[in-house]
């Protein structure tokens, strides 16, 4: 059943060309929406990219599908599971500032630049010492935990699962925390030979405290030279462990989830499956603001969001083998499905103190949409070795007019199973080949499904217009997979080319705006092997990725504050000047790209893609008696990443905020070769060779050690000693170089808003079976 398709936005709109870039963390408030299903209540969980296999999706599944399998009752005498951990968290970067002396020192140096007088005396400077580390004001050591309490069991007529758990994390940000208590049963009754029925429900409830999201900013521009316990007299010294304590909101989520099946098997291989699925999502919030410029602290603003989604779902499915040894089998389904979603949202500003119902400002709105779709599914396989495979679906968006709003989407793939032909067949080798094709849209991601088109006037970019974008996809794909006896090693290999038709649905007209190109290879390596007593199994896997944006219109592209994607570019182009270094008096220099004798704003030009080209993930597990060892190393590469703080702390400005250790290396009349501009230099571009970073890093994701304590039948106690985000071999420097402040924009990767620290975690924990 679909869920987690919605987003709760508190109304802060995206940005165009012309205005600063707004990160999704101001823009969405909503918590991860797989925070609401405990890790232990997860059976499985599967990822489906191929051709056909997202076709059979449809208009959800132009970005994949996530098929995530929740625990059920299982056959046998009730077993009493409990899984629990606790930690600490703590920020696994920090950045490289000035100290106060160095603070001192470099606005000395601007006021001479200037004919100012120097603000500090060299007994001043040497009073100064190291000053306030803002970093550690600001960030924390943090604790985490969790505990899961489930129970499980059935006979051959009844099965069920109940399931309580509760986790506590506090964050490495000063003010902020989240806490989650949730709850999940479900119980699979067979009655008689045909009719099985299927129940579950779960609840979770999250609380969190989120300081402004301008405090990480805040903490890195602050002076060092201003003490914590300062009373704040200017803007300039705004104290960023306040803020943090001073400005928050508290998002409060519950989320439910209910789902009820009722199978019947029919006569002669037929099968009727019915299903209906709830699920209700509320979000409200409550912000809070310090005291400043005669306006007392407190309340000054609240918002209610609920989502609300019914799904209601029938199919009769046929499944027979016939033949001589049966080698004709057969499948095939047809499936209906309806879905109706509604959404509200409230919100309210107002001054703190001010009576009930005197507000600054507010808003509410309702909107429903429906998504239905019919289809077919058909599964031919012949003695074991030739399979065909097909779908045909018709799909429908409320979200579109009625001329617009239906689309067929096909489906197929011939998969050759060749390790059950003669010259394989007994030899323990294994051999698959495949090819397949199919179309997917945009017109299920209701909410998201538009772009913003912009006019040019003048020779600049200055209107937009919002344009629905069904966005139809043709996916074509081929691959193999090959295997030694036993899984000793298996090789997969996948090559695939996406296009993607970029239309604009206005109330006027339908566009064809452009076509996005996408062509990617992967492969898999697993492989199984021992030495001695130890067991191991190893999985590499490579993606490697190439996209091109394709149009004839000569001015059409997307534009956006750091990117600008015109017709032969990959998505997410960074636009910007390319930076030669200090001229001969230390102001910063541009190439000439236009000819004009000058480098300025007119020489932007492509500075490369903040999508990754290739990325790499190694998996490996080690078993010797009884301990257990699991390891996760993770890599991108060919990205470029663009830190927004870091457009202001790596300018030497020495004036009312601090910079970055890079600027130590400023030019001076005694250093005319140094790579950073001048003291007292003032200059941010929105992108350039300057600011822009290599993306590239190889990060130890996870590290698990396990022990069995102790083992009895189907009883068991393991302790376990783990880390996330241990280490990250990179020479960006920024909190993370795997983040995208632009959320699953694709249009704007590559950004970093520093919006929240990545912290690197360790962990203990105790899992028993009783």
């Amino acid at each position: 059943m679909p869920v987690f398709q919605n987003t709760f936005r508190p109304g802060t709109s995206t940005s165009n060309g012309t205005i600063g870039f707004v990160a999704t963390e101001m823009q969405e408030l909503d918590a991860n929406p797989l925070l609401s299903i405990p890790t232990e209540d997860i059976e499985s969980v599967q990822v489906l990219k191929g051709a056909y296999e997202t076709a059979r999706y449809g208009s959800q599944a132009v970005n994949g599908v996530i098929l995530i399998t929740t625990r059920r009752g299982q056959l046998g005498k009730p077993r009493l599971t409990y899984a629990g951990y606790g930690g600490v968290q703590r920020t696994r970067y920090r950045y490289d500032l000035l100290d106060a002396r160095e603070y001192a020192v470099l606005r000395n140096e601007t006021a001479q630049r200037y004919g100012d007088p120097a603000p500090y005396s060299a007994a001043d400077i040497a009073a100064l010492g190291t000053g306030t580390d803002w970093q550690r004001e600001v960030l924390r050591t943090a604790a985490v935990q969790e505990h899961h309490l489930g129970l499980a069991g059935g006979s051959s007529a009844t099965r069920y699962y109940v399931a309580t758990d509760y986790l506590s994390q506090q964050g490495v940000v000063l003010n902020s925390r989240l806490r989650r208590y949730a709850t999940r049963a479900a119980v699979t009754q067979q009655l008689g030979q045909r009719l099985r029925l299927e129940a579950s429900g779960s609840l979770a409830h999250l609380e969190q405290r989120l300081p402004n999201n301008g405090v990480t900013s805040a903490t890195l521009l602050a002076l060092p030279t201003t003490a914590p316990n300062m009373p704040t007299t200017s803007i300039f010294e705004l104290n960023p462990a306040r803020l943090a304590e001073g400005n928050y909101q508290t998002p409060t989520h519950r989320r439910l989830l209910a789902q009820l099946r009722a199978e019947y098997r029919l006569p002669i291989g037929f099968t009727l499956d019915v299903r209906a699925g709830l699920e209700r999502n509320t979000l409200r919030s409550h912000s809070y603001q310090m005291a400043v410029s005669g306006i007392p602290a407190g309340e000054n603003g609240n918002l209610a969001f609920t989502y609300r989604q019914l799904v209601l779902s029938s199919a009769l499915r046929y499944a027979h083998s016939f033949g001589q040894l049966q080698q004709h089998v057969v499948a095939a389904s047809v499936e209906a499905q309806r879905q109706d979603r509604l959404t509200t949202t409230e919100q309210q500003s107002y001054l703190p103190g001010t009576a009930p119902g005197v507000t600054l400002g507010g808003s509410s709105s309702s909107t429903e949409d429906q998504l239905n779709f019919y289809q077919l599914t058909t599964d031919y396989t012949f003695a074991g070795r030739y399979q065909v495979r097909g779908t045909l679906r018709r799909d429908a968006s409320s979200s579109f007019v009625v001329q617009d709003r239906w689309q067929w989407l096909p489906g197929g793939q011939v998969i050759w199973h060749a390790s059950q032909e003669k010259f394989l067949a007994g030899t323990g080798f294994h051999l698959k080949l495949w090819t397949g094709g199919g179309r997917t849209s945009a017109r299920g991601l209701t909410g998201r499904n538009f772009t913003y088109q912009f006019i040019p006037i003048n020779g600049t970019i200055s209107q937009r217009i919002t344009v629905l974008t069904p966005d139809h996809t043709t996916h074509l794909d081929a691959g193999l997979e090959a295997g030694l006896p036993n899984n000793r090693l298996t090789v997969t290999v996948e090559g695939y080319t996406r296009r993607t038709r970029h239309q604009g649905i206005t109330p006027t007209n339908t566009t064809d705006l452009a076509r996005l190109r996408n062509t990617g290879l992967e492969l898999t390596v697993r492989s199984s092997w021992q030495a001695g007593r130890l067991q191991a199994t190893s999985q590499l896997a490579a993606a490697f990725n190439r996209n091109r944006l394709e149009t004839d219109a000569s001015v059409f592209g997307y534009f956006f504050a750091y990117h600008r994607t015109y017709s032969g570019q990959p998505l997410s182009t960074f636009n910007g000047l390319r930076y030669l270094g200090p001229d001969a008096t230390g102001q910063p220099a541009f190439q000439d790209g236009n000819g004009d004798g000058r480098g300025n704003f007119a020489d932007q030009a492509p500075l490369g893609s903040g999508l990754p080209r290739q990325l790499l993930s190694l998996n490996q597990h080690f078993a010797l008696g009884r301990f257990g060892v699991q390891l996760q190393a993770d890599g991108m590469f060919g990205q470029q990443m663009l830190n927004t703080t870091l457009l202001s702390l790596d300018v030497p400005e020495g004036l009312y905020r601090n910079s970055s250790g890079r600027v130590r290396q400023r030019w001076t009349p005694t250093t005319p070769t140094a790579e950073v501009p001048a003291a007292g230099t003032y200059f941010q571009t929105l992108a350039s060779t300057y600011t822009l970073q290599s993306g590239n890093h190889a990060r130890l994701s996870a590290v698990t050690v396990s022990y069995k304590v102790w083992e009895k039948e189907a009883r068991s106690a393991s302790v376990w000693l783990g880390g996330h985000n241990l280490l990250v071999l990179t020479k960006y420097r920024g909190y993370d170089p795997n983040v995208s402040s632009a959320g699953a924009d694709n249009q704007q990767a590559g950004l970093d808003a520093g919006a929240y620290p990545t912290a690197r975690t360790l962990l203990l924990g105790l899992r028993a079976t009783l």
